[in-house]
């Protein structure tokens, strides 16, 4: 093979490589699924399907439309072996619903099954329901219908009976996966089951009031007596199962077993009466005691709580209820105006206790006025001896005063005398002092006249030699220098001071 014939054959495999990825794969084979949608598939080719009357759809390889679909994106089919077709069948359940799934495909269901158990590939409804959000299923394989999920409110209990499964032991409640009641209730909430399977019955929990009118039976002497009666009954959650496995619903536990107590109760109890004791308070009251405790007990055996069976109201025939009911009003009456007798006894007593109390009451009054005038009388008194006293008592204090101001006086006069005394003395102590200490009285009398002189008076004394005036000067003289000299240093010293 020459050079130019590969070249030749290799430009040929590029453009049968573009043609086939950018013409035939990209341009005629692919499929594009948007948002919301499914693909469906049907293959060309392929083996036949061997049941093509109960299998509609088959599985990947066999010739037919295929069970699985394909989501959004982009796929790439050709259009020579398959057959597609885009369909907008996105299955949406909403909050508060399950889909209920019929598959339209597959092997009829055996003899006396009537639900597709999940792995199952049979025509029927699937026991596996779709709960809340988007399905993609094959719409030839597949029928979804969507209903209400199963809601227990508040104050309700849930009780399940399953349609499917094995049964269980004799007279027990059925566990998880058995066929019957299931051991197990429903607290309040949503629930996504499947009606076909599981059939749930909404009951009220807690206690709840029934009134049974016309309960009749015969009494003690052939009077048909007839009462209305109000029973307060519950159920509590861990009897719900047993109770409607035995007795179907809360409205039969009223019809086959509450009622059918009562009028036995009533019955037994009530023929031990007379039909003028029913109108009797007394014996009322023991029929409604017995009637009560009968009925707890007899209900309590059935996992029923009775709290209370209350009679409230007793019908007694006419012609019996005439008569007693008009001698009990004739005695009522004669009670009636022994009573008011009786009151106005009382009311006259306290007419004649009232007026006692009155007169007792001015009798006090006047007593109370004559005392608080002599109590005044005698506080006058009181306070007019008690203003002498004090008068007398002042002057004495008065008296008192004036002595020690006296004697105050003569203290003080005496004690300025003495410090006058003192004062002169160390004057004259210090004078003589002073005196001593400048030498002779001279000399203290120079510098007392030095001391008078103006601070800044200044006084130097010159020699110029013998027979001047200068010379001639007294004695005190020289003094008088010393003395000027003294005054200008004291003053210097009281500068530096400062």
């Amino acid at each position: 093979m020459n050079k130019n014939m590969t070249k030749s054959l290799v430009v040929l495999a590029a453009i049968i490589a573009f043609f086939y990825v950018a013409v035939w794969k990209w341009g005629m084979s692919r499929v594009y699924v948007g948002p919301d949608e499914i693909l469906v598939i049907t293959s060309k080719f392929g083996a036949d399907n061997p049941d093509p009357d109960t299998h509609r759809v088959v599985a990947d390889g066999i010739k037919g439309v295929w069970k699985d679909v394909r989501g959004e994106g982009r796929h790439f089919f050709s259009p020579i072996e398959y057959s597609v077709d885009t369909r907008s069948e996105v299955v949406e359940i909403e909050d508060g619903q399950v889909g209920l799934v019929e598959s339209l495909s597959g092997d009829p269901l055996p003899q006396g099954e009537f639900i597709v158990h999940p792995g199952k590939d049979q025509k029927g409804i699937h026991e596996d329901v779709l709960t809340p959000g988007k399905w993609r299923l094959n719409p030839f394989a597949f029928k979804v219908t969507p209903i209400p999920a199963t809601v227990i409110r508040p104050g309700f209990m849930g009780v399940v009976t399953r349609q499917t499964g094995e049964f269980p032991a004799e007279g027990q409640l059925a566990e998880n996966g058995q066929r019957g009641v299931q051991k197990n209730v429903l607290q309040p909430g949503i629930y996504y089951l499947n009606p076909r399977v599981d059939k749930v019955e909404e009951i009220w929990v807690g206690y709840n009031e029934i009134t049974l009118e016309g309960v009749t039976f015969p009494s003690k002497d052939g009077f048909t007596i007839q009462l209305d009666i109000s029973v307060v009954w519950g159920l509590l959650p861990k009897d719900l199962p047993g109770i409607i496995n035995r007795f179907g619903n809360a409205q039969a536990v009223i019809d086959k077993i509450i009622r059918p107590q009562l009028e036995s109760i009533c019955r037994i109890e009530g023929s031990k009466y007379g039909a003028k004791e029913f109108i009797e308070g007394t014996s009322r009251e023991l029929f409604q005691k017995t009637f009560t405790e009968q009925l707890v007990h007899e209900t309590k055996t059935r996992n029923i709580d009775v709290l209370l069976g209350l009679v409230r109201d007793i019908h007694v025939p006419f012609e019996l209820r005439e008569p007693i009911q008009k001698a009990k009003i004739a005695a009522e009456e004669q009670l009636t105006k022994e009573e008011q007798r009786k009151t106005q006894v009382i009311q006259n007593e306290l007419e004649e206790l009232k007026a006692g109390v009155e007169k007792g009451v001015r009798e006090v009054a006047a007593e109370t006025e004559q005392k608080v005038a002599n109590v005044k009388a005698e506080g006058a008194r009181t306070v007019a001896t008690i203003g002498g006293d004090r008068e007398v008592a002042i002057a004495e204090i008065r008296k008192k005063v004036a002595e020690i101001e006296a004697q105050r006086e003569r203290i003080l006069g005496k004690a300025d005398a003495e410090v006058t005394e003192l004062i002169q003395k160390a004057e004259a102590d210090r004078f003589q002092k002073m005196v001593q200490a400048m030498g002779d009285p001279e000399a203290y009398a120079n510098y007392i006249f030095a001391t008078k002189l103006p601070e800044d008076l200044k006084i130097h004394l010159r020699y110029a030699g013998p027979g001047t005036f200068w010379t001639d000067l007294p004695p005190g003289a020289r003094v008088l220098e010393d003395a000027a000299a003294r005054k200008i240093l004291e003053k210097d010293q009281r500068d530096q001071k400062r």
